[in-house]
C-alpha cells in the first residue's frame, strides 16, 4: 500500500533535531533495532513499515506475529518507497516511526553504579556508549542536556536497540546530576579526567559501587571539574586522550572484570 504524505513528511522531519523535538517522533531502522522496539517498547510505535521484499521473509513473519499481539499491524510498502524514507544507503526493509518518550529526571539510582554522560555530542559515541552500557548490564544512563539527541537517527543506529532497553533520564546540568545523585543516596561522584592521579585499575582507591561515573564532552571534557574526584585510564603511550566511547568502554569493562554484574 502507498504511504501517505503525512507519514512521508514525518519520516523526513525526523532527520532534523528541531523537527524531532517539534513532532515528538523518531525513526528506528533495521531488523535488530526494530525488533527491540517491537518487543520492548511496542507502546512507543506509531507505524511499522515492511518493504515488499522484507515482508516475504521468515523474520518479517515472526515479527508480524509478535506485533499483532500488541495491536500493531505492519504496513507493507514498495522497496523503492521504503528506500526513500530510509536514512541509510542500504536499508534492510524495515522501519518504524515511534513516539518519543517524555524526558524525565531520574527517580532512583542504577545498580551497581550510575553512568552519567555529560554533553557527549558525537552521535556515534553516544549510541556506542548506550549500547555498551546495555551490553554489560546497566539499566539506565543519565544524560546531561547539551549533548547528542539520544533519538537522532545516527544515535539510534549506533545504539542498536539500546534506547529501547535503557531508561534515559535527563538532567539540566552536571551540578543538577550530582545533586540528584546525592539526594537518591549516592556516594562518590567520579569524573573521568585524563590528568587525574587515581587509576580506574586501583581497586583500593577507585570503587564503582553506589558511585556515579561521569563521561565528559569529546572536545571540552567534564563541564565542571570541581564537582567530584578524578579518575583516569593509565596511558603509557603518548596519546593525549581516548575517544569518549573508547574510554567509556574501558571503564565499563573494568566494572565487568570486577564482577559487579550477574551473568544470565
Amino acid at each position: 500500500m502507498p504511504i501517505t504524505n503525512r507519514l512521508r513528511k514525518t519520516c523526513q522531519a525526523t532527520a532534523s533535531h528541531h523537527s524531532r523535538r517539534k513532532n515528538d517522533q523518531f525513526i528506528a531502522e533495521g531488523l535488530r533495532c526494530c525488533r527491540e522496539a517491537v518487543t520492548r517498547r511496542p507502546e512507543w510505535i506509531d507505524t511499522l513499515f515492511f518493504s515488499d521484499s522484507f515482508a516475504k521473509t521468515d523474520d518479517a513473519r515472526q515479527l508480524a506475529v509478535f506485533a499483532t499481539r500488541h495491536d500493531l499491524s505492519p504496513e507493507v510498502i514498495s522497496d523503492k518507497e521504503l528506500a526513500q524514507l530510509s536514512d541509510t544507503l542500504a536499508p534492510q526493509g524495515i522501519l518504524a516511526i515511534l513516539n518519543r518518550p517524555e524526558p524525565t529526571p531520574p527517580e532512583q539510582l542504577a545498580e551497581p553504579f550510575t553512568l552519567v554522560l555529560d554533553r557527549v555530542s558525537e552521535p556515534g559515541n553516544m549510541g556506542t556508549i548506550l549500547r555498551t552500557a546495555w551490553a554489560i548490564g546497566l539499566t539506565q544512563v543519565w544524560l546531561v542536556k547539551g549533548g547528542a539527541d539520544p533519538f537522532a537517527p545516527k544515535v539510534v543506529r549506533a545504539g542498536m536497540g539500546a534506547q529501547f532497553a535503557l531508561s534515559l533520564p535527563s538532567l539540566d546540568s552536571l551540578a543538577d546530576a550530582k545533586d540528584r545523585f546525592k539526594s537518591l543516596g549516592g556516594n562518590q561522584f567520579w569524573l573521568t579526567l585524563p590528568q587525574a592521579d587515581i587509576s580506574l585499575f586501583d581497586e583500593q582507591k577507585f570503587s564503582f559501587e553506589k558511585s556515579a561515573l561521569v563521561i565528559g564532552n569529546e572536545a571540552n571534557g567534564v563541564s565542571d571539574t570541581s564537582l567530584g574526584e578524578g579518575v583516569t585510564i593509565p596511558m603509557p603511550g603518548h596519546a593525549e586522550s581516548l575517544n569518549a566511547a573508547q574510554a567509556a568502554t574501558v571503564f565499563l569493562c573494568e566494572a565487568v572484570r570486577r564482577k559487579l554484574f550477574k551473568e544470565g
